[in-house]
């Protein structure tokens, strides 16, 4: 992949495994778009995992958390994995969650669910540095009650309502008031005068969409950002090593295409002009395949060309190649 990185294995002896799955054989239709564009459906995606998974380990795979990870460098499967299947439908850039480049998924993500935890967890002093400055000040034992009557029941909406009623519910009581930037979203699309031939802007579209969805999803985003998970993207893995990897490959990025950076590895010379992207994806490529000890598996989720599969031949073997039925 890198002729300018050579690598080396530790011990020449070991035992390894390497095994590679494409869905090309799959003959219904795919996600469309220009970041989704040639991926599998959410729904047959999963499917697709958990049969390679069901291949896996019946060739004594352990996929318990200690002995694989599962790199995701595909965002529609992840979402659906981890409980946040709607998400990747609200945005137009993946980043916007995954990286909280949007400013409410920053909100949620970073100050109102570790407040949350901490209310949970009756760490009062917690919650309010979590919230920073955005709280009334305490003056009496009403502003007490108030506090504990507003977040029980924030709580619960957390549980059982959508983004827009929890969003609701901090504009009324104000505990814990909203940052500005929210405000003035909500009031653009409060506002919005859907009676003329202007069409919603997309910025507000994105937030009407978001308000649909069930917080819940916000939750299992949170936990996927702290860790808690058995699944990691591009952040956190370089360096790291893991015994067993599974790599799922697929779109859903705004600046990666993995089957046009294997057409384009054929190439004698990359353009000049694709030749930051090259690196930007084969780099990435090429941290999530040198994280496994011992076994290596790629699952690609996008349809790949005779040219992206001739590549991976050549860097995989032929024999350790094979099309997914399902």
């Amino acid at each position: 992949m890198r002729p300018d990185l050579p690598q080396f294995v530790v011990d020449p002896e070991a035992n390894g495994q390497i095994r590679i799955f494409h869905s090309n054989n799959w003959i219904g239709e795919r996600q469309t778009g220009a970041h989704w564009g040639g991926d599998l459906p959410s729904g047959v995606g999963h499917q697709a995992l958990e049969t390679v998974k069901g291949i896996l380990t019946a060739d004594d795979w352990d996929f318990t958390p200690e002995a694989t990870k599962i790199l995701m460098l595909t965002h529609r499967v992840l979402a659906n994995e981890q409980g946040y299947p709607s998400l990747p439908s609200v945005f137009q850039y993946a980043e916007s969650f995954t990286a909280k480049e949007h400013p409410y998924i920053e909100y949620f993500v970073d100050e109102l669910e570790p407040a949350c935890d901490a209310y949970a967890d009756r760490k009062f002093g917690v919650m309010f540095e979590a919230l920073g400055t955005r709280f009334p000040n305490i003056r009496k034992h009403n502003d007490k009650n108030a506090w504990a009557d507003a977040m029980d029941t924030l709580m619960t909406l957390r549980d059982q309502a959508t983004v827009g009623e929890v969003i609701d519910h901090l504009g009324k009581v104000q505990r814990p008031r909203l940052p500005e930037t929210i405000w003035k979203r909500e009031r653009e699309l409060r506002e919005f005068d859907r009676s003329g031939e202007e069409t919603l802007p997309n910025a507000l579209l994105e937030i009407e969409k978001l308000r649909a969805i069930q917080y819940s999803e916000i939750k299992a985003l949170r936990a996927y950002h702290s860790g808690f998970s058995p699944f990691e993207t591009k952040h956190g893995v370089k360096g790291a090593e893991f015994e067993n990897v599974l790599v799922v490959v697929g779109r859903g990025w705004n600046r990666y295409n993995f089957g046009e950076m294997l057409e384009l590895a054929a190439m004698l010379q990359v353009p000049a002009k694709k030749q930051d992207a090259f690196e930007r994806n084969r780099n990435l490529f090429y941290v999530a395949c040198s994280r496994p000890k011992r076994r290596l598996s790629l699952l690609f989720t996008q349809s790949l060309s005779q040219t992206a599969l001739a590549t991976l031949e050549q860097w995989f073997g032929k024999q350790n190649i094979m099309p997914l039925s399902f």
